[in-house]
């Protein structure tokens, strides 16, 4: 807050008696001095919750705050928590969660036509990813689903 501002919200008495070699003129140089740091923080409030923008400390926080935290606390991820969440339970958002959390793009997930509530993951043959695409199924799955893991011919 500027010296101007924090005298306007002086009393009248105050104000008449502010004078550059004062007392009172000295103070309201210390305040506007205390005000700059926390100003320059609320100016720049968004990036605190911006994935890209926001400190490296503060991105698990946020993966948790977007509930992607099961899937690790990349930036992609809590950037598309919202994206995530709407298809949670679907073949497409199960494609999607393992996509941005492990990077695999070459993914098949087939539902069984002979075994409702089942599905079939494929990933490429020889793939180190297998444990981790397991874990994410398991978690991000209907519950009542189950499914069993596969390579790609």
């Amino acid at each position: 807050m500027r010296r101007d501002a924090i005298a306007a919200l002086l009393p009248a008495a105050y104000q008449r008696a502010l004078h550059p070699s004062g007392v009172l003129w000295a103070l309201l140089d210390v305040m506007e001095a205390l005000h700059e740091a926390g100003e320059a923080r609320l100016a720049t409030v968004e990036d605190l919750f911006h994935p890209y923008r926001c400190p490296p400390q503060l991105v698990p926080f946020l993966a948790r705050w977007v509930a992607v935290d099961h899937l690790g606390s990349g930036r992609d991820l809590v950037a598309h928590g919202t994206a995530l969440a709407q298809a949670r339970g679907t073949a497409e958002g199960l494609r999607s969660a393992v996509a941005l959390a492990t990077g695999l793009t070459d993914l098949v997930i087939e539902e069984s036509a002979d075994r409702p509530f089942h599905l079939i993951v494929r990933i490429p043959a020889g793939s180190d990813l297998i444990e981790r695409v397991r874990h994410i199924v398991e978690l991000d799955k209907p519950a009542a689903t189950t499914f069993e893991m596969g390579v790609l011919p």
